[in-house]
């Protein structure tokens, strides 16, 4: 995907940031337009229109966004309608998401929940149901020994 190119709507009237190769920023950025990392950044990205972490990039923070796409290292928290982890993207710990796209060498480490969901997970329930009949007899028998 190309950080400059025209199907980044509303991308192209507020600019582009661009953190470098060799660059390490420590702060925060908040921004309607494009953000595209090859350096380091540690902190904040809010409001952001699309958020590209390139091969070399490396992120621990916070990201607020429309749109994600990693191909290099994004550890923290994600809240994003549309995110993508391509081929050489490595994603640690939690992502609030609509859509989510996971490329077959891409990885992901963590929580992930997707915004808005009908599913409802009942595991909880059989969990105590499983414990009762897994743990529950052996218990009984360790207790009488």
């Amino acid at each position: 995907m190309g950080v400059f190119n025209k199907s980044n709507k509303g991308s192209t009237s507020n600019g582009a940031t661009v953190v470098a190769a060799g660059t390490c920023i420590i702060g925060g950025i908040s921004t309607k337009g494009t953000v595209h990392i090859d350096g380091k950044f540690e902190g904040v990205i809010l409001e952001a229109d699309v958020i590209s972490i390139g091969t070399e990039g490396e992120v621990i923070g916070d990201i607020k966004a429309n749109n994600l796409v990693v191909n290099g290292l994004f550890d923290g928290k994600i809240d994003c309608n549309e995110v993508q982890i391509l081929e050489e993207g490595r994603v640690i710990g939690e992502m609030r998401y609509n859509e989510l796209v996971i490329d077959p060498k891409g990885k992901f480490e963590g929580r992930g929940i997707r915004k808005n969901s009908e599913l409802k997970s009942r595991y909880n329930e059989i969990e105590q149901k499983i414990n009762n009949i897994v743990v529950g007899p052996s218990a009984i028998a360790h207790d009488k020994s």
